[in-house]
């Protein structure tokens, strides 16, 4: 699933539906419906999730999953009926082979719960257009450690600018045993979490890449997202004052969360290698 490049916004949604106002956003029902679904251009349709709320003050980290719930897609006045993935994840995919996500088209959620209904709608964008990278491999010394004023080795990526539109930058490292800059501590971890980084959403045209984001040597991939306004809207709620009890920024008619689309430039690869 493609949940794990998803910048985590989820804390945000950890909220009570009880806010300051005095009147609840929900239909009778749904109170406390958290949706997080995504769709992808030209990939598999199973980033659909569907939770509770968790209450104020709540010790609690994990939400509630919805695994119950009808849920479908609208794209063009079709109907396409969503399915519970195995397990109590709360996600939902799309079985079929009959519905692609294209630039352009437009999509509507409509999801049933508990006497309840909630729905959403959005669109997929155009993707990241001449996309280019300086150089196509970054060299990093074993005895590298930090940034500063002697940090200016880096690789630049640029693409299309577009005014007013949002993206962000997933890099992957492709190896199966990556050799570690750093060993030991912090640092040296092996974990997968440590190989990989996402950007925060940005409306500029170029992302640097510097010898501090990388933990591991080895062949990695680079691909730039472009979302939506929906989801930069949620994803900057989530810096709000905690003393503010005020709901996160939401499409979801009748719920909290967010139903977005995004679309992203085809795959670029670079190496970081060891400097002799």
């Amino acid at each position: 699933m493609k949940k794990a490049l998803i910048i985590v916004i989820a804390l945000v949604l950890l909220i009570s539906s009880v806010s300051c106002t005095e009147e609840s956003p929900f239909a009778p029902g749904t109170s406390g419906v958290v949706v997080q679904a995504y769709l992808f251009a030209g990939e598999t349709i199973d980033d659909i999730k569907i939770t509770g709320t968790l209450p104020l003050g709540s010790e609690d980290t994990v939400t509630p999953s919805i695994d119950d719930a009808e849920v479908y897609l609208i794209k063009k006045e079709e109907r396409y009926d969503l399915v519970p993935v195995s397990g109590d994840s709360g996600y939902y995919h799309y079985s079929g082979s009959d519905l692609e996500v294209e630039e352009g088209d437009s999509f509507g959620i409509n999801i049933s719960y508990n006497g309840g209904i909630l729905t959403a709608n959005t669109i997929v964008p155009p993707p990241p257009r001449n996309v280019e990278i300086s150089d196509t491999i970054l060299y990093i010394s074993e005895d590298f450690f930090g940034w500063g004023p002697t940090d200016t080795n880096n690789i630049e990526i640029t693409w299309d600018d577009v005014p007013s539109a949002m993206f962000y930058v997933i890099v992957k490292n492709l190896e199966t045993d990556p050799e570690p800059i750093f060993t030991g501590g912090f640092f040296g971890s092996d974990s997968i979490s440590f190989r990989n980084f996402t950007s925060v959403p940005t409306n500029s045209n170029t992302y640097q890449m510097r010898r501090m984001n990388f933990t591991h040597y080895g062949k990695h991939l680079i691909k730039i997202y472009r979302i939506n306004q929906e989801y930069a809207d949620l994803y900057t709620s989530r810096m709000q004052d905690t003393r503010d009890l005020n709901e996160p920024l939401s499409n979801i008619e009748n719920g909290l969360g967010v139903f977005s689309a995004f679309n992203s430039s085809d795959s670029i690869y670079f190496y970081v290698k060891k400097e002799e």
